[in-house]
């Protein structure tokens, strides 16, 4: 039997994927909408809800990956393969950090915010002075994050087809995260 990621961890992998690819496609359309569109701001709460939700899957999957053993890398991968792999991987969860809690304190700088609203159960508070400078200075971040995440996991995946239909099959890492 092959070695697999933890179930817990498969689980965390695809469904905080399956959320952020959705939340960058949001995200991108949101900023597409013209300021003066009537609904301009409708899409904001879920947006801010589901990536609150992120946030709390992404806390959760660092402590899981922490405590979990992993299975190791194919051996027949190459050095710079693996190196690569590395960094990529640090840098996804960076960029889950980094895109999760720019939003959240770009949410709780911006004036007109009263908390981050959960689908009506629950208001995460504000964390912070209200302060338009830092609400944007936040928004640039979340962008620029943005545009980072995509290339992340454009990387991510291309890495994840060539082991799959071009390398050796030994070296298909798909299976460990299925």
């Amino acid at each position: 039997m092959e070695a697999k990621y933890p179930l817990l961890m498969r689980i965390l992998h695809w469904v905080i994927g399956l959320m952020i690819i959705s939340l960058l496609a949001v995200g991108f359309f949101m900023a597409d909408i013209p300021d003066d569109a009537p609904n301009k701001y409708d899409l904001y709460p879920l947006h801010k809800a589901f990536g609150f939700i992120v946030l709390i899957l992404v806390l959760g999957r660092i402590l899981v990956r922490v405590i979990s053993k992993v299975p190791a890398l194919p051996q027949s991968l190459a050095a710079w393969e693996v190196k690569l792999s590395h960094i990529v991987h640090i840098l996804l969860y960076i960029a889950m950090i980094t895109m999760t809690w720019s939003g959240y304190l770009m949410s709780s700088f911006f004036p007109h915010s009263q908390g981050l609203d959960l689908f009506g159960i629950v208001t995460m508070p504000d964390l912070v002075e209200k302060s338009e400078e830092w609400s944007g200075f936040f928004h640039e971040i979340h962008g620029y994050c943005a545009w980072f995440f995509v290339a992340l996991l454009v990387f991510h995946i291309a890495g994840v087809i060539k082991h799959r239909f071009f390398d050796a099959k030994e070296s298909d890492v798909l299976k460990r995260m299925m």
